[in-house]
């Protein structure tokens, strides 16, 4: 197992995750079809409460950027209890916190791991910023570096990253090779927000969690 504090230290991007843990994106156009097939569908009460945290969203973030605190209360939070993932048999284990440094001309801004879920295999990390919205794909190398830590090493680990704006999901599989493939980017900013799909791809990602 490659040690925590070293290995999120050091890695600050996708190069040096193939230069130093030997990962690579996975070539295969099926490696990671976990988020575009076999999605659930959502029933009356989870497309209701969907509808509930984008009015939320959208009244507080008409005000401005939103910080980690405020992306977990009223984003993360409850779409993780939509999914189910607050009640059994899934375990919310959130003791970790991992800064994210990205260099910029005139600050350095920080992000944390907030939740580790589901047996260890899938891993959520909300980025924080006070300035200005971190890009969630600049978060990636990290959560990556993380998901490497995973004890469940006999298979594969998911990943979610979110800034409130934007949710991408990862898939890492253990091997001779560490392999690693990335969804699109949705969004919850405009009218037509895409959270819905982020539920039922979260659903979808439990149901494989615990399927095997």
């Amino acid at each position: 197992m490659v040690p925590t504090a070293a290995i999120t230290d050091k890695i600050k991007s996708l190069s040096d995750l193939k230069t130093r843990c030997n990962l690579h994106q996975a070539t295969d156009e099926q490696f990671f079809s976990e988020w575009v097939e076999n999605l659930p569908e959502l029933n009356q009460q989870e497309q209701a409460g969907i509808a509930r945290i984008k009015q939320r969203y959208d009244y507080h973030r008409i005000d401005g950027l939103l910080l980690e605190g405020t992306i977990n209360l009223i984003v993360v939070s409850p779409v993780l209890e939509l999914a189910g993932f607050i009640d059994p048999p899934f375990r919310l284990r959130s003791p970790y916190g991992i800064s994210l440094e990205l260099e910029e001309p005139e600050e350095t801004i920080r992000g944390f791991i907030d939740t580790l879920i589901v047996q260890e295999r899938l891993w959520i990390l909300v980025v924080e910023s006070k300035r200005t919205s971190v890009p969630v794909p600049a978060a990636l190398p990290q959560l990556l570096a993380y998901m490497l830590t995973s004890p469940k090493r006999d298979k594969p680990v998911f990943g979610m990253a979110t800034n409130g704006d934007e949710f991408v999901f990862l898939k890492l599989t253990f091997g001779d090779i560490l392999q690693y493939d990335t969804s699109r980017t949705f969004s919850l900013f405009p009218l037509r927000h895409e959270l819905g799909t982020v539920l039922q791809i979260i659903k979808r990602l439990g149901q494989v969690v615990l399927a095997e």
